[in-house]
């Protein structure tokens, strides 16, 4: 009788294993998919570029990338703001993020799905990742020094649509440290000016 019961409970026991590695292999990979890129080459400082894209519904686990790039020669203050228009079932996008990375911006075909390699990648280029709220996001002053960057947005676009974001990006050129130091030193000369003036 034990070794019946034994046998059942191993067949069970089996037979859980089983299930539980046949949901694991027909659990869909998260794939994650660059559906545009755009480069605005060498900006001339201060500059506003606005961007926006409509998005082709994808798989509730698959995100889509979609990169902006652009290089800097000075110095500059950088900031960046997406949103996105929820429309329901018609037009949504679910996990917005506005991510700043170093270097250039997806150069291959689009759309086209990244593999891990590429995606390791990616991950070890993130400058900062925006902050905000589901539907809206931001990245606030942040000092880039000379050099290539991308801008990317991502998402899961699940409306029966798929899904719309719009932003802008404005990059403001930060004084020379010389430059500031001549100025204060301006602004002292002047004050000192004036105190004499009233004596």
């Amino acid at each position: 009788m034990n070794t019946t019961k034994t046998i059942l409970a191993r067949v069970a026991a089996c037979a859980a294993l089983a299930f539980a590695a046949s949901s694991a292999l027909a659990a869909p990979t998260p794939v994650l998919t660059v559906v545009q890129s755009t480069d605005y080459g060498l900006l001339a400082l201060p500059v506003s570029e606005g961007f926006g894209l409509n998005v082709a519904a994808t798989a509730p686990n698959d995100t889509f990338l979609s990169d902006y790039g652009f290089s800097i020669g000075t110095t500059g203050s950088f900031t960046a703001a997406t949103v996105t228009v929820d429309l329901g079932n018609v037009f949504q996008i679910n996990n917005l993020t506005l991510t700043l990375l170093q270097g250039q911006a997806w150069s291959g075909a689009t759309p086209s799905d990244l593999t891990p390699a590429q995606v390791a990648d990616r991950a070890s280029r993130i400058i900062v990742t925006g902050s905000g709220m589901p539907a809206a996001q931001t990245i606030d002053d942040l000092t880039l020094s000379p050099g290539v960057y991308t801008l990317e947005i991502s998402g899961n676009a699940t409306g029966t649509n798929g899904g719309s974001f719009g932003g802008l990006l404005n990059v403001a050129a930060v004084p020379e440290p010389t430059g500031l130091a001549m100025m204060l030193a301006g602004f002292g000369l002047l004050a000192a000016k004036r105190r004499r003036a009233r004596r």
